[in-house]
């Protein structure tokens, strides 16, 4: 597989694309069975960039394109570029983002319908009431003003659950939005179910994905932290079991985003 630099990533320049290709062919164990490139700014409404990086990617293939009998695969569009330039697919795209079901960009969204897969669930391990005036987790950031049922639930920042967002999430139990108290720790974080009847300890809590009429996404966390949904995605550690189902996501599109109450 070749890369070409074309504006993204620091690899062999667009210019010397020939030159890499004749080189590699007198290597007696390596075959060329691909050339890409990578796109900086496909997630820009401003198409600006990408379309440079276009042609810079055409001009490579045409300089290559004398060296073989028959070009190998190409391919440069991403999941953004996938969902927003045709034009870009070649004979194959390297779909990311999109296959969890989310867009790169807002002003995508309108390209496909796309529905979130992923989902991150924890469960309850410990119930406990407090009364008013008791500190919440590591430095008390939160204190309860009034008398609380709180839900200990096993999943922390060791796991994946950014640190900065405690006391500003809300999770999913039983299709309620309830929200996240207290400072989130390396196993595990606090929940106020005070107003969820007969809760019993193992009940599933839904940190990420859909309960109910309500859903939560990656980009929700991502907009809080002041980061992307890839890294917010990409922090889920081996710790968490990975679980593939098979059911229908029909209902996906009818729920509701929860914001923090």
């Amino acid at each position: 597989m070749l890369y070409f630099q074309n504006g993204s990533h620091f690899r062999v320049p667009w210019q010397q694309a020939q030159a890499l290709v004749q080189f590699v062919q007198r290597l007696p164990h390596l075959h060329i069975a691909s050339v890409y490139s990578h796109l900086a700014t496909a997630d820009d409404p401003d198409p600006t960039v990408l379309h440079q990086q276009h042609q810079r990617f055409q001009a490579a293939i045409a300089q290559v394109s004398p060296e073989f009998s028959k070009l190998p695969r190409l391919h440069l569009a991403n999941s953004a570029a996938a969902l927003g330039f045709p034009e870009l697919h070649y004979d194959m795209a390297r779909v990311g983002l999109a296959l969890y079901g989310l867009y790169p960009s807002p002003h995508l969204s309108s390209t496909l319908p796309l529905k979130p897969v992923m989902q991150v669930k924890a469960r309850i391990t410990h119930l406990k009431n407090i009364e008013p005036g008791t500190g919440i987790s590591y430095g008390h950031q939160f204190v309860a003003s009034r008398p609380m049922r709180i839900a200990v639930v096993g999943i922390g920042y060791a796991d994946g659950i950014p640190r900065a967002l405690s006391n500003r999430i809300s999770v999913l139990v039983n299709g309620q939005p309830v929200p996240q108290v207290g400072t989130i720790t390396m196993d595990q974080l606090m929940i106020d179910v005070t107003d969820i009847p007969d809760l019993q300890e193992e009940t599933v809590v839904t940190l990420l994905g859909q309960s109910g009429n309500h859903i939560i996404t990656a980009d929700h966390w991502a907009a809080l932290t002041g980061t992307i949904s890839w890294e917010i995605l990409c922090s889920f550690k081996h710790r968490l079991p990975r679980i593939t189902i098979n059911h229908s996501a029909s209902r996906i599109s009818q729920a509701e985003p929860v914001d923090r109450p």
